[in-house]
């Protein structure tokens, strides 16, 4: 970032899990003091914002993280023996001890909680697709069915109660189960905000109660087939059109346009997240990797903040925020990121390793306008140093017996050297341009020199994927 720095916190898997694609099967979740995620199927661990690891603990085989309920990270289980019993696992935030264990019901697959009420999504029979919206109040346990048939998915809870997507529409229902509103556009919710898009570049943000439109909103330019990604703060809500590769930030109690940048990737179909102070999404530059850079816009006037290098292809599909903290997942599925977007300070990178638990904090130095990629490169200047030694050694043997001043001694010193390391001939080459540039014009010695010069690393190319857009109607935040 040009006026600011970035933190970034890698949380990585132990090698047989590698393969694990989070983002499908194991969801996160972050409140105010930490984030929780599933590594497997009865494995979950947690982490403060400041990336300090807090605890991994087993739960039941089959579990699934469903959400913070009542501020508990809570656990959905699902027995393998007979009666497969249900229960919602409430665990200690500092510990992850259990604390809690709330009865489901049967066949539950998904579950939410809002204001006092448990929703659950419930199918018929064991392994068959839900099918069934049940209500429960958390003080009773007392279940009441609210609606049956059809394939029903995405429960979310929202301000005003819950919603569902049950066969490609979405219905919403306050806390006693009443119908409220339904839509076929797509739902999208943060926080206390309800938005709908439109293909065309439309959106509409819903209010809660009765799901008539706040105001409306068109991105100009936008294709017949687009769908904008979008994504609320506090006061302002992000827009990114994907196929422009345009992003623009509205005022979010009337709609109004307050900025519009170019500069975004046309390549991501992820939401764009909103911070206090920027908004973060995809840049359209690569810088120097495979991967687009991320980057940061200030909310006051949309101008770039700054970039952040992306050797490891963060992924902001399902991307959380918690004030000035984002956390994104990995193109690969094995680590989780914070990225920290504060108003200003200085960067650092740590990462907590899931095996050893060892947490190795290192300082970074980001340049403002150009950062540069780490690891490798130590190695590849070592070797680079260690063949120009033997280069220039192999060309001050050969210059002992034959004259630098000679352009057939030059030509023999070059055929030489044919035979070693592609790398050792092209350096030796400009050890021996150097050695003569005494009697060459300075033009001929530069053109010669240049010619020598190795071509860039393209290896990144070859690690980067093309994105696509989120399947599903309703998305949560």
């Amino acid at each position: 970032m040009i006026t600011s720095r970035l933190d970034v916190e890698a949380f990585v898997e132990p090698p047989h899990r590698r393969q694990v694609d989070r983002r499908a099967a194991h969801p996160r979740f972050v409140d105010a003091g930490a984030v929780y995620w599933s590594s497997d199927d009865f494995r979950f661990a947690a982490a403060s914002l400041a990336g300090e690891r807090l605890w991994d603990v087993e739960v039941e085989d089959g579990s699934r993280l469903v959400g913070i309920f009542e501020g508990h990270p809570v656990v959905l289980t699902s027995g393998f023996d007979p009666p497969f019993p249900c229960a919602l696992v409430f665990l200690d935030p500092a510990s992850g001890r259990e604390v809690r264990r709330v009865a489901a019901p049967e066949h539950t697959t998904e579950a939410a909680y809002h204001d006092g009420v448990f929703a659950f999504l419930t199918a018929a029979e064991r392994f068959e697709a839900a099918s069934r919206l049940v209500l429960a109040d958390a003080a009773t346990g007392e279940f009441k069915k609210v609606v049956e048939g059809g394939s029903a998915t995405g429960l979310t809870a929202f301000a005003g109660g819950f919603l569902s997507t049950l066969e490609f529409v979405v219905h919403a229902y306050d806390l006693k189960g009443r119908s409220l509103w339904k839509t076929d556009s797509v739902v999208s919710v943060s926080g206390e905000t309800v938005l709908a898009t439109h293909l065309g570049g439309k959106l509409t943000r819903l209010r809660p109660a009765d799901g008539a439109p706040v105001w409306s909103f068109t991105f100009k330019g936008a294709e017949a087939r687009s769908l904008v990604q979008v994504h609320a703060g506090a006061d302002a809500v992000a827009v990114l059109e994907p196929r422009l590769g345009e992003l623009a930030l509205l005022d979010r109690a009337s709609g109004e346009l307050r900025w519009r940048t170019k500069r975004a990737a046309a390549t991501t179909f992820a939401p764009p997240l909103v911070t206090p102070d920027a908004v973060v999404t995809l840049s359209a530059k690569k810088a120097g990797e495979g991967w687009q850079a991320l980057a940061a816009f200030s909310r006051a006037d949309g101008s770039l903040r700054g970039e952040l290098a992306n050797p490891d292809g963060f992924n902001m599909i399902d991307g959380l925020v918690a004030g000035e903290v984002c956390v994104l997942g990995q193109e690969d599925g094995t680590a989780l990121h914070l990225v920290r977007v504060p108003a200003s300070g200085t960067a650092s990178t740590r990462s907590v390793v899931a095996d050893a638990k060892v947490s190795r904090p290192e300082r970074v130095a980001m340049p403002t306008e150009k950062v540069a990629k780490k690891g490798p490169a130590s190695a590849a200047s070592a070797k680079k140093t260690a063949t120009k030694n033997q280069a220039t050694a192999s060309v001050k043997k050969t210059a002992a017996k034959k004259s630098p001043a000679s352009a057939t001694s030059a030509k023999e010193s070059r055929a030489a050297t044919a035979s070693a390391k592609k790398t050792a001939a092209k350096i030796s080459a400009s050890a021996s341009t150097k050695k003569t540039a005494a009697k060459k014009p300075p033009a001929a010695s530069a053109k010669k020199t240049a010619a020598k010069k190795p071509p860039g690393d393209a290896s990144a190319k070859k690690h980067a994927t093309k994105k696509s857009p989120r399947a599903g109607r309703l998305k949560q935040p």
